[in-house]
Formats: C-alpha cells, sequence, structure tokens
C-alpha cells in the first residue's frame, strides 16, 4: 500500500514539474512585439 502512494507522489511531482517546464519553455518562445511596442512607447 504504501508503494501505490509512493507512485502517485512521484507521479504527481513529475506531471507538475513536465507542466512548468513546458509553460517556461512556451513563455520563451513567444514572440515579443507586443513588449517591444510597449517599450517604444514607454521611451517616446
Amino acid at each position: 500500500m504504501r508503494y501505490a502512494i509512493m507512485l502517485q507522489i512521484v507521479g504527481i511531482i513529475t506531471i507538475i514539474l513536465l507542466g512548468t517546464a513546458g509553460l517556461f519553455a512556451w513563455l520563451q518562445q513567444r514572440p515579443t512585439q507586443p513588449q517591444n511596442s510597449a517599450e517604444s512607447t514607454i521611451k517616446i
């Protein structure tokens, strides 16, 4: 029984880590055009 609980905990942690890694990868690959336009309007 304890082995099943340990597998569930490891599985949940793995899913969370994969989800956060995918989120950061998606954030890094987003186009930065809206941010650049916001920075240009602030400089003006």
